[in-house]
């Protein structure tokens, strides 16, 4: 039985797959990243929900979010670096 309609099927080879999904994880990271500083940094800095933010709110979420980036980094840094130490 012929499904390819005549054609050859190429299957993915390993580090395209391999490719495929780290760039779905990095995905799915960067997605749970955003949450979670969306959810913390907005319960901290918005007291008073509105159509808008007040300057105070703003500067204070620009301040977590900073902080959110930084912390990030700096694990990511020490993971890798601990990786590296184990290779």
């Amino acid at each position: 039985m012929d499904f390819a309609g005549g054609q050859s099927v190429q299957m993915p080879s390993e580090s395209d797959m391999m490719h495929q999904v780290k760039a779905e994880l990095a995905t799915a990271y960067a997605q749970e990243f955003y949450n979670t500083v969306r959810d913390k940094c907005f319960k901290a800095c918005v007291t008073s929900p509105s159509s808008s933010l007040s300057s105070s709110e703003r500067t204070c979420l620009e301040r977590c979010v900073d902080r959110y980036v930084e912390a990030t980094q700096v694990v990511s840094q020490s993971a890798i670096k601990a990786l590296q130490g184990h290779s």
